[in-house]
């Protein structure tokens, strides 16, 4: 079996949710200095301000170290971490040239894995060990193909001029790990950025296996935002007359914001995704929780999402005759592929035998935070794209059923390092 394949399948073993990537952080760093690389961890690559210590906090990173060495991690590299995920390498040519970085996620969802017969991960003994964390969304393929890339293209080195950069981002789905590193001034001398996905689509399809797409263009932005309904509990036999049910406040936001109008100026979608609240059957509920995921194809779509959102939210509440209180994560930017990157990608992607066929653009439909980096690169002038690798798969992203091709990560390699000759040969 290819090593790469390998890698892959043990991400997909030890699977870890968004800035708990604690094993897999090590194992990367300690596969690359294994080859000759230096690498940075921890918050000698995330800044700070960046992070919530109140779900990251002392307590939970120890808890998290612990796991990842009893896990098999090397507790050096553990210890390295200090409780924080991401590894950045970087290959510096000692020769002056561009600065090309590659961002690859590595956190998973928090779907549980389904242990049966006839699954591969299953038969093949790579299933999840972590009840509740599966990679659904081909992380682990990203994670295996970034050593691979690293690795192949370090046997080079004589031969270029530059630096490249490998950022191995974590919390890409909880947000806020592409921003961090942002933050952190990774991306700030970077002239070319390249980001990647699994399964991505192209004419309204699922990429197959043998395809490619060198770039999308309709990022939507996104915004995520925790609510809670402060309501007021009586017996609802007694003076329930006095009671306040934050549950049907709720209620009443979740339906109308599920009703939100489509906007002329582009996709707008909103997404109620967790509801929870009330304490016991025969209490009116004092307390409800939802948390609300808006995205707009463009700044005004975006607005108009917000607005609406907060128009329903008061709705609810003053109906009701309660206040509400929020969270708001910020929002993750919309972006566009640079059609001089996108060649670039076009012309590695023909040289690699296993792409039969090659879309110049294809689609991401929905949000990556990658995004934060495509736009920093692009403001002071750099090229970036977000790339999708064609896999036939066993079920949708994010489904716990979710497998793909591995066959597509060496090729996927292999295009990568193509690209990286083109920008940094001598």
């Amino acid at each position: 079996m290819n090593k790469y394949i390998e890698y892959r399948r043990e991400f997909h073993h030890f699977p870890e949710i968004g800035w708990t990537e604690i094993r897999t952080s090590a194992r990367i760093a300690e596969i690359l200095e294994k080859i000759g690389y230096r690498c940075k961890m921890g918050l000698d690559v995330l800044d700070e301000k960046t992070i919530s210590f109140e779900t990251l906090d002392e307590t939970k990173r120890s808890k998290e170290q612990e796991r990842a060495i009893i896990q098999g991690a090397d507790p050096i590299y553990v210890e390295r971490t200090g409780g924080f995920p991401g590894v950045v390498a970087e290959l510096d040519t000692g020769i002056d040239g561009p600065v090309t970085a590659f961002r690859f996620d590595i956190d998973c969802l928090p779907y549980q894995e389904p242990k049966r017969k006839g699954f591969r991960p299953f038969d093949e003994g790579y299933i999840s060990c972590n009840d509740g964390n599966v990679h659904a969304c081909g992380h682990d393929a990203h994670a295996a193909i970034g050593i691979g890339v690293a690795e192949e293209i370090l046997k080079q080195k004589d031969m270029l001029k530059g630096k490249v950069r490998f950022l191995f981002q974590p919390a890409e789905e909880r947000y806020n790990g592409a921003l961090s590193m942002v933050e952190k001034g990774l991306l700030d001398d970077v002239d070319y950025f390249i980001g990647i996905h699994m399964a991505l689509t192209a004419e309204g399809s699922p990429l197959p296996s043998n395809t490619i797409c060198c770039g999308c263009k309709d990022f939507l932005s996104d915004d995520q935002v925790d609510v809670t309904f402060h309501g007021k509990a009586a017996h609802p036999c007694g003076a329930s007359q006095e009671g306040k049910n934050a549950l049907l406040a709720a209620c009443s936001a979740v339906l109308n914001l599920h009703a939100i109008a489509p906007h002329e100026a582009g996709m707008c979608r909103v997404n109620v995704g967790i509801m929870r609240g009330g304490v016991v059957v025969n209490t009116i509920a004092p307390e409800a929780f939802i948390s609300i995921e808006y995205r707009g194809q463009t700044q005004e779509v975006s607005a108009y999402a917000r607005k609406r959102v907060f128009e329903i939210l008061d709705g609810a509440a003053k109906m009701h005759g309660m206040d509400y209180t929020y969270v708001d994560f910020g929002e993750i930017p919309a972006a566009q592929s640079d059609d001089a990157m996108m060649d670039i990608i076009h012309r590695a992607a023909a040289k690699v035998s296993w792409f039969e066929k090659i879309y110049f653009e294809g689609s991401i439909g929905g949000t990556d935070d990658a995004s934060v980096m495509m736009n920093k690169v692009q403001e002071h002038g750099g090229i970036a794209t977000y790339l999708g690798i064609g896999t036939d798969t066993t079920n949708t992203l994010h489904h716990p059923e979710f497998d793909l091709d591995e066959d597509s990560i060496p090729a996927a390699i292999e295009m990568l390092v193509h690209a990286l000759e083109e920008i940094h040969s001598i």
